[in-house]
C-alpha cells in the first residue's frame, strides 16, 4: 500500500501541469476520475484548493500549502526508498552535493577516486554556485551536503566540519611581493586588484579591510569567476584575494604564491561542510559526508 495515497499525487500532478485534461493524460485515466479525486480533498480539508480559470487551473492559498506539502512527503518517500536499498546492497546509492567553483573539480575528482579504489556504485548531483544559492539548494532539501565559505546560521543548517581560513593575498611566482613571506594590507595598495564582486564571500572580507585601512587601490577588472581571477594574477600580475583552498593545485604547480597577511585585523570566512539539521542522511551520503570531512582536514593553511 503505497504511503502517499494516489488523490495527492494527483493533486500534485494537477498543480504542476495547471490542467485536470492534461494530468488525466499522464496518468493514463479519465479526466472525470481526476476531478472526482480534487473535489473529495475540497470537501475532507473544507477548503477550494484551485481556481478555475477559462484556461485552466490555478492553486488557491489552501492549495499551495497542501501541495507544498505533497511534494515534502514524496520527496521523504522517496528518500526512504532510497536508503532502504542501500541497506540491501550498502555499495550503492545516490548523494547531491554543493561545492563552490574554485575547489569543485578538485573535490569531486578526489570523492569520485575515493568511492572507484572502494568499489562503490554511488552515483552524484553536483551543484556548483555561490553561499547563498548552495545554503537555499540545502535548505529546500535538494542537497544532501555542502561545502562553502561563510556559512550563516539557520535552524535548518547543522555544521558537521568546519575549518578556519588564512586570508592573504595571491601573486604570480614572478610578481615582485612573491619573495615575502607575510603582508601588510597597505604595503599591496600601490598594486592593481583584481576584485571579486559582491556574490563571493571574499568581496566583503577586502571591503572591510579596505575601508578599515583606509586604502584605495586600483582595481582592473571585477569579477564573479575564480578562474578570471586567477588568469589576471598569472597573465597580468594582479593582486588577488583567493583563500588556500581556491589555489591549492596552482600552489603545488607552483604557478602561484600565497601571502598571509601581517594585519590582524583582516580575518577570513571558515569553510564548512553542512548538511540539513532536519533530514537524516542515507548510508552514501554518510560516507561521502565522511570522506568530505577528510577532505576539508588535508586542506593547506587550514
Amino acid at each position: 500500500m503505497p504511503l502517499i495515497s494516489p488523490a495527492a499525487s494527483w493533486l500534485s500532478l494537477v498543480a504542476k501541469v495547471g490542467s485536470i485534461r492534461r494530468a488525466a493524460v499522464q496518468l493514463n485515466v479519465s479526466p472525470s476520475a481526476v476531478n472526482r479525486q480534487i473535489l473529495k480533498l475540497e470537501a475532507e480539508y473544507g477548503a477550494e484548493l484551485f481556481e478555475r480559470l477559462p484556461r485552466g487551473l490555478r492553486l488557491t492559498e489552501a492549495g499551495r500549502i497542501l501541495v507544498a506539502d505533497i511534494e515534502r512527503w514524496q520527496h521523504d518517500h522517496a528518500r526512504t526508498l532510497q536508503s532502504l536499498a542501500e541497506l540491501r546492497s550498502p555499495m550503492s546509492g545516490h548523494a547531491a552535493i554543493g561545492l563552490m567553483e574554485s575547489f569543485g573539480r578538485a573535490v569531486v575528482s578526489r570523492l569520485m577516486t575515493h568511492m572507484a579504489e572502494r568499489h562503490f556504485q554511488v552515483s552524484l548531483d553536483v551543484f556548483i554556485g555561490g553561499t547563498e544559492q548552495i545554503v537555499g539548494q540545502l535548505v529546500a532539501c535538494k542537497l544532501d551536503l555542502a561545502i562553502c565559505y561563510a556559512v550563516p546560521r539557520q535552524p535548518d543548517i547543522q555544521f558537521l566540519a568546519r575549518i578556519p581560513s588564512n586570508p592573504g593575498i595571491v601573486v604570480a611566482r614572478n610578481h615582485p611581493l612573491a619573495n615575502r613571506k607575510s603582508i601588510r594590507l597597505a604595503e599591496c595598495a600601490k598594486h592593481s586588484f583584481v576584485f571579486p564582486d559582491t556574490s563571493l564571500t571574499s568581496r566583503g572580507i577586502l571591503e572591510k579591510a579596505l575601508q578599515r585601512a583606509e586604502l584605495h587601490p586600483a582595481a582592473t577588472v571585477t569579477t564573479n569567476s575564480i578562474e578570471v581571477m586567477k588568469a589576471m594574477v598569472r597573465d597580468h600580475r594582479q593582486i588577488a584575494l583567493l583563500a588556500l583552498p581556491d589555489i591549492h593545485s596552482d600552489l603545488v604547480d607552483g604557478e602561484f604564491v600565497h601571502i598571509p597577511f601581517a594585519d590582524r585585523h583582516v580575518r577570513g570566512s571558515s569553510l564548512s561542510l553542512i548538511a540539513h539539521r532536519h533530514v537524516r542522511l542515507s548510508p552514501a551520503a554518510a560516507m561521502v559526508a565522511d570522506h568530505l570531512k577528510e577532505q576539508l582536514q588535508q586542506l593547506p593553511g587550514k
